[in-house]
């Protein structure tokens, strides 16, 4: 059992830096989308300046580092990692560069001076939170157990009761799919990406005794502390978690607390 039960640390932790990887790719699309904007102003800086006969250096570089945000956005969403976090750092502390350094030689407005101390602010928080991830994650999960990790969860979401007896499927809110591993349960959003692993007194199922011959009686499922809405399951998910359940019963304590 201590063994089952390191093991579904280590499991957590890969779960963990999933949903990291995840995060990271989300907001990749919100640097996109900020570039896009910051060239369409640069470009509108460009012919203003064009227009007066001007040098539009401004132009140029304000473009420079819509370049530099597309990129990291990419990055972000190609290669979701920790490092993502430390590059938008680097972002912000160009942008509060471009700000005070574009009003040399005079007086920058107010407002200017207290958005480039809050993109200050701002990156300062992106290089505590990437240090903070790296003691967190000092040993990452590599290449490879993140793909066997990511087949699995794609082999869980295949599953049906009917035919894999290690399978449940419990429509709640989010709606699970369940697969029984020994004494552990990997449960995996049908959608998105929540995913939990959970030992045998992490999670309970509950059905009600009546049969009204259609083959689904209403549920409850409890996991860690929540307690999903009622719902309807059917009789082979009952059967395939009435079997692992058997071999692997809660404690007292966590009955108690169910």
């Amino acid at each position: 059992m201590a063994d089952d039960f390191a093991m579904r640390m280590q499991l957590q932790r890969v779960v963990a830096y999933r949903e990291l990887r995840a995060g990271v790719r989300r907001s990749g699309r919100g640097n996109v989308f900020f570039a896009l904007v910051m060239l369409f102003f640069a470009y509108l800086v460009w012919e203003q300046r064009a227009a007066a006969g001007g040098v539009p250096l401004a132009a140029v570089l304000y473009g420079a580092l819509a370049v530099g945000e597309l990129c990291v956005g990419l990055f972000k969403w190609l290669f979701p990692s920790a490092e993502g976090v430390l590059l938008d750092g680097f972002v912000l502390l160009a942008f509060v560069g471009y700000n005070f350094l574009a009003f040399l030689g005079g007086r920058p407005p107010a407002y200017v001076i207290l958005f480039g101390l809050f993109m200050l602010w701002a990156a300062v928080g992106r290089f505590k939170a990437y240090a903070q991830l790296r003691r967190m994650f000092a040993h990452r999960p590599s290449p490879e157990h993140l793909a066997w990790f990511d087949d699995l969860v794609a082999e869980i979401r295949a599953a049906d009761p009917q035919a894999d007896e290690l399978a449940l499927d419990l429509p709640t809110k989010p709606h699970w799919k369940v697969k029984l591993l020994g004494t552990t349960a990997f449960f995996v959003g049908a959608k998105g990406d929540p995913v939990w692993v959970a030992g045998p007194d992490d999670f309970e199922l509950l059905r009600e005794r009546a049969d009204h011959g259609t083959g689904r009686r209403k549920a409850l499922l409890r996991l860690g502390a929540d307690h999903a809405a009622e719902f309807q399951v059917t009789d082979a998910t009952w059967a395939n978690y009435a079997k692992w359940r058997a071999a692997n019963p809660l404690s007292s304590a966590a009955a108690h607390t169910g």
